[in-house]
């Protein structure tokens, strides 16, 4: 599941570097969630799918409509900022998406929470690395909401592994960058592709409780209050 999620400061070279967006792309875009630490759904998050067979960088709603919905946004009542990988190809709010609209989506770690109801506890997950973040692999689409169009997205989601199944037993699906070009354009079997975080490379540890609350955010939001794991 991954219901929360950081994406950090993003306007720098590296992060530019590391998305590789067509030359020609506004770097960064207008509305693009940079210094976000504390992202929930239905907000603007970023997205890098192709479009006319290059990478275009998007803002989208962390909440994917389908192509098909015609009724107006206030009605809508699904809950799709989450898809299961093993399900989205046969579903209908997925399924169009599946096969023609990929997308990856930025991000540092995610968020997880632990026990009971009025007293929990929350994680940040995340990953050893040596680049700026990671990527959610996702899908997007766009519908026709009272004459505009709306660009909205999803994080899929597989069985998370050993390390983190005690937190939640579904994890966000995270692609290797070696794997990135593949989702984006479809070759290959893409259920391959549905895996979390690999084991060796998960970290986490306990934060603030501060970070139940969506108008709380800040860097201090991933700061440790616990040993890491």
């Amino acid at each position: 599941m991954c219901g929360r999620f950081a994406i950090g400061e993003t306007e720098g070279e590296d992060w530019q570097h590391w998305l590789d967006p067509d030359p020609e792309s506004d770097w960064p875009l207008e509305d693009w969630p940079s210094g976000r630490w504390n992202i929930a759904p239905t907000e603007g998050i970023g997205m890098l799918r192709l479009h006319e067979g290059r990478r275009k960088l998007s803002v989208a709603r962390w909440g994917l409509v389908p192509h098909w919905w015609r009724k107006p946004l206030s009605i809508f009542r699904m809950t799709t900022f989450n898809a299961r990988s093993e399900e989205a190809a046969a579903k209908p709010a997925f399924r169009d998406s599946w096969a023609r609209h990929r997308c990856v989506i930025p991000a540092i770690g995610y968020y997880e929470w632990t026990g009971k109801t009025g007293a929990k506890t929350p994680w940040f997950v995340t990953m050893r690395r040596n680049t700026p973040g990671f990527f959610f692999a996702g899908l997007w689409a766009e519908a026709m909401i009272d004459g505009k169009t709306l660009l909205s997205c999803t994080i899929l989601t597989t069985e998370a592994n050993r390390a983190t199944r005690h937190l939640h037993p579904r994890s966000p699906v995270v692609l290797g960058e070696e794997d990135v070009g593949s989702w984006l354009s479809g070759r290959g079997d893409p259920s391959a592709l549905m895996r979390p975080i690999p084991d060796e490379r998960v970290e986490f540890w306990e934060v603030d409780t501060r970070v139940g609350q969506v108008r709380n955010d800040g860097p201090e939001l991933i700061e440790r209050v616990g040993l890491a794991v």
